[in-house]
């Protein structure tokens, strides 16, 4: 991933120089110089405390330095981030209710049949990175490798268990790939946190669990678990000694973005605002700490290359799903 970063960020520079140009200069800047007259709302749809409100206060802080008004943090949370979304909604398409986004802004809609809005709803602004799923045991297990969970998996067919948060989800997906391309048949539990997937790991209850790295962090640096190998496009500068599942053979490569987003409608002065200041707002400091802190990747798109990108894993995901039964 890190040659597609360089790549992408010298585009994101670009981006930076040409939209301040837009925003200072032009009759642009006459049709959007009323946004913002008032404070930002920012939705998070997690509790506070969750990795998507953690993520979105920080954006926030970052950007008090930045946008011309205050962006304030609203928790709506519950349904896989459904509510946010709903809310965000329910709102004008003004500009003045953002919301912060993870893949659950194509995972809850494709699992959520009656749910009636989905990522098309919405006009991505900007994803700043995203968080490397990993597969992780409990050191206590013999599985050295990842080679050795697969050879477990093929000796006793749905015996070796992951652990998951909830079915329908990336970490689900990641199982449902790993078993395709490896020719095994992994078994899966679902969870409601990462905290009782962990408890149900270390406990022996599961051989192993799918999770972003930041969640068993600290159980890595206590000598507890073992990450096994990555599911990204190359090794990650935080594990380098770890190894991607493609690099093995297995196709295994399952981003999970985080960025921010409006409702659909929204002006193209304001969204191209949002994005200049946005883009500004990720350079600061406390941001650039908050990611590197999360162990969240950087990795920055814009406007239409991020709604390339989340179209792309809803017609790759879908697909799976839909063939799980959802």
């Amino acid at each position: 991933m890190r040659h597609h970063l360089h790549l992408t960020t010298k585009r994101v520079l670009a981006v930076i120089v040409s939209a301040m140009i837009f925003l200072g200069l032009g009759s642009g800047m006459a049709a959007a110089q009323n946004y913002p007259n008032k404070a930002i709302e920012m939705v998070a749809w997690a509790s506070p405390g969750g990795g998507s409100d953690r993520m979105c206060r920080a954006f926030a802080k970052a950007a008090g330095d930045v946008f011309d008004e205050e962006i304030y943090v609203i928790n709506k949370k519950g349904g896989g981030g459904a509510v946010g979304m709903s809310y965000v909604q329910s709102r004008p398409a003004d500009g003045y209710t953002v919301l912060g986004v993870t893949n659950n802004l194509v995972f809850t809609p494709l699992s959520k049949p009656d749910f009636k809005y989905n990522y098309k709803n919405f006009q991505p602004i900007i994803m700043w990175g995203f968080d490397p799923k990993v597969i992780a045991v409990g050191t206590s297990t013999p599985y050295k490798t990842i080679e050795d969970l697969v050879a477990a998996a093929k000796k006793e067919p749905g015996k070796i268990k992951f652990g998951l948060f909830g079915t329908g989800t990336d970490d689900h997906i990641i199982s449902v790939i790993l078993s395709k391309e490896a020719g095994v048949n992994f078994g899966y539990v679902p969870f409601d946190s990462g905290g009782e997937q962990l408890a149900a790991m270390l406990g022996g209850h599961v051989a192993g669990m799918v999770t972003e790295y930041q969640e068993v962090r600290s159980q890595v640096e206590a000598g507890k678990v073992r990450i096994l190998a990555v599911a990204t496009a190359q090794r990650l500068d935080t594990l380098p000694d770890v190894p991607t599942m493609k690099e093995k053979g297995w196709d295994v490569i399952v981003p999970k973005f985080r960025g921010l987003v409006v409702k659909k409608g929204v002006p193209d002065e304001v969204k191209d605002y949002l994005i200049a200041k946005s883009l500004a707002a990720i350079q600061q400091p406390v941001f650039k700490d908050y990611l590197k802190n999360s162990m969240i990747e950087p990795y920055f798109l814009v406007g239409q290359d991020f709604e390339e990108l989340i179209a792309k894993q809803q017609v790759q995901f879908g697909e799976i799903l839909k063939g799980l039964g959802f």
